[in-house]
């Protein structure tokens, strides 16, 4: 006990005042987000009618175009600019956006017009804010703690998730949608009081001397000059594209094939995130991880399996276990790969590259929303499984082959 209680008040977020206020902002905040994407998800599906699988996969595809489009460019804008004043602003501009989003549903005036342009908008500011948390690691913590601090940041949407999930629809029967989204509004409030906090200096230390343009095209020659850098970027995009669709084929599975009601679309995305939270929590306290390219490895091949597996089964036990398997493995694969670029990438170049990096994640993911959403309507959810947990596994063996980015821990 002694030792356990040793390693809790050794952890980043025992430590360090001003990342524990940035973490607990992030999780109320990414609660908000896991509610509107239940309540979301399931007001489509009740209400777009028979072509509702399509339009999912259009909702989600329209939540990261955004990312796409503007990501690279906000990135050197964080790198710029004072970060504590980059995440208050895309924090202030979400809320009022969700607000108005919630207005709209509950005076019964929502449209599906309305619901994919104000959903673009608030979209938009997210590269913003996660570009200035992703520069904001370092200085807020310590080099020595920072690969335990990347792996409790990368458990802010794990961890939230399982709140989220498991009230999702508790919620949603307590106050429907419109609660929900008030409620995402309200969340964007508490994490804009837990940035204005933060009182570490976050500005940059060059004071962006040089141009917007100038520094945009430097981050992107970085990325571009190193090839074990791009591999493994564009291997995520990858990854991406065929882990992706699960956030839209969990949905499915529930409404069509198991016939369920919104209470086990809550079960299933907290036994997902519950898997995630678990393995992200434990990594946060691994001081090294040794041969990260092998942890990628491995944590490729178990999603693969274990997202597979929900082909076989109408089990809704067995559904859970798969879920939590694919969850940690995913948290898992997620914690070590961003502790290898937060060690490798300069301080100076972070806002860019993890821009970058969120950018060419994300750009596969309209694409495979849309396809996959095709897919289940064209052949069935099952095949549309079949077919990505495929390819995850033979990616698994490709990530053996990458060239190696140089990393001691």
């Amino acid at each position: 006990m002694p030792k356990l209680i040793e390693e809790v008040m050794a952890h980043p977020l025992a430590l360090f005042a001003d990342f524990r206020r940035l973490f607990a902002g992030r999780v109320i905040s990414a609660v908000g987000d896991k509610f509107f994407s239940i309540a979301i998800a399931w007001w489509i599906l009740s209400r777009a009618g028979e072509n509702s699988k399509f339009h999912l996969g259009l909702i989600m595809a329209v939540n990261v175009i955004p990312v796409v489009v503007f990501g690279p460019l906000l990135g050197t804008i964080a790198d710029r600019s004072d970060k504590r004043r980059v995440m208050l602003v895309a924090d202030a501009a979400r809320a009022a956006l969700m607000l108005a989003l919630a207005c709209l549903l509950w005076a019964d005036r929502l449209t599906l017009v309305w619901l994919y342009s104000l959903c673009f908008l608030i979209s938009g500011f997210g590269p913003l804010f996660e570009s200035a948390v992703a520069a904001s690691i370092a200085p807020l913590t310590s080099p020595e703690k920072m690969p335990q601090a990347v792996a409790a940041d990368s458990s802010v949407m794990q961890f939230s998730n399982v709140i989220g999930s498991a009230l999702g629809s508790v919620l949603m029967a307590a106050a429907g949608v419109a609660g929900a989204f008030f409620f995402n509004a309200a969340s964007y409030l508490v994490s804009f009081a837990a940035v204005w906090a933060v009182k570490t200096d976050l500005k940059p230390a060059g004071g962006g001397a040089s141009s917007f343009s100038a520094e945009f095209k430097e981050g992107l020659r970085y990325i571009t000059g190193s090839r074990p850098l791009l591999c493994l970027i564009l291997s995520f995009a990858a990854f991406n594209f065929f882990v992706g669709p699960i956030l839209i084929l969990i949905p499915m599975i529930v409404k069509f094939t198991l016939k369920e009601s919104v209470t086990w679309l809550a079960v299933f995305e907290t036994f997902f995130a519950l898997g995630s939270s678990a393995l992200a929590v434990a990594l946060s306290f691994k001081s090294a991880y040794g041969n990260i390219y092998r942890w990628f490895f491995g944590s490729l091949l178990a999603v693969g399996a274990s997202f597979g597996g929900l082909y076989f089964t109408q089990d809704r036990y067995v559904i859970c276990a798969l879920l939590f398997a694919a969850g940690a493995a995913l948290g898992a694969g997620n914690a070590v790969v961003l502790t290898l670029f937060q060690a490798t990438v300069p301080d100076a170049m972070k806002g860019r590259f993890f821009a970058v990096l969120t950018t060419l994640a994300y750009a596969v993911l309209p694409l495979t929303f849309m396809l996959n959403g095709m897919l289940a309507e064209e052949y069935s959810i099952g095949f549309s499984i079949a077919l990505n947990a495929s390819a995850v596994l033979a990616l698994s063996f490709i990530v053996l082959l990458l060239p190696r980015l140089e990393y001691k821990g």
